[in-house]
């Protein structure tokens, strides 16, 4: 069992569609996270449960038990509400999202450390990682693509992923890369990487807009 197990059996955590979940407040839920990114040699991987991992979990077994070897923080919005009412699931309704957690988590972090972000589409990670560079330069932001290997050690990773078949890819890849903490985000980032992309669409097209005085 992980180091997240391990604080979830000792604090008897709530149960939610068959899986714990790690029902704390914001700073409890950050310091949490924070103290498992500085054990070193102890990996865990943290995972947003919403509507749409709590239900397909229920019909693939295989997928129950991946979730349950993570440090789960529920999430999902007004359906994922109704659904845990449907089914007598009750919990604080703190909801937590990759567009707000991993933001908050990197400020959080006070010390320097080093991000790897992960994923398939390299124009989307250079994306993610400038953007986090602005939003918190004290820590070094790296690139890991998905066709080399990566010797370096990382204090978290965070794995920008279309679609579980393209995160379950990903997560093999990294099975080799030492880090104290893998944030599965999903697509939960794609606010960010769109901005980002958008940006530099708008400055080529008014770069090739300008008049040639050649």
């Amino acid at each position: 069992m992980n180091a997240s197990g391990e604080f979830l059996v000792s604090e008897t955590p709530r149960t939610l569609f068959g899986l714990r979940v790690c029902d704390l407040g914001w700073n409890a839920a950050l310091g949490l996270v924070e103290g498992l990114i500085s054990l070193r040699g102890n990996r865990t991987t943290l995972s947003f449960l919403d509507e749409r991992a709590s239900l397909r979990q229920m019909l693939d077994l295989s997928y129950h038990h991946q979730l349950d070897r993570r440090l789960l923080l529920p999430s999902g919005g007004r359906a994922f509400g109704f659904v845990a009412k449907a089914l007598k699931k009750r919990y604080a309704g703190l909801r937590y999202s990759a567009e707000t957690f991993v933001p908050a988590l990197l400020t959080y972090l006070e010390r320097r450390c080093i991000i790897g972000i992960a994923g398939e589409d390299m124009g989307r990670l250079e994306a993610l990682r400038e953007h986090f560079a602005r939003h918190a330069p004290w820590h070094e932001l790296v690139v890991i693509p998905p066709d080399q290997d990566v010797s370096r050690r990382f204090d978290v990773v965070i794995v920008d992923a279309a679609s579980l078949a393209a995160e379950r890819r990903v997560e093999r890849h990294l099975a080799v890369i030492r880090t104290g903490m893998v944030v599965m985000a999903g697509d939960g980032l794609s606010k960010f990487a769109r901005r980002k992309l958008d940006m530099q669409a708008v400055r080529r097209q008014h770069s090739h807009s300008l008049p040639s005085f050649a």
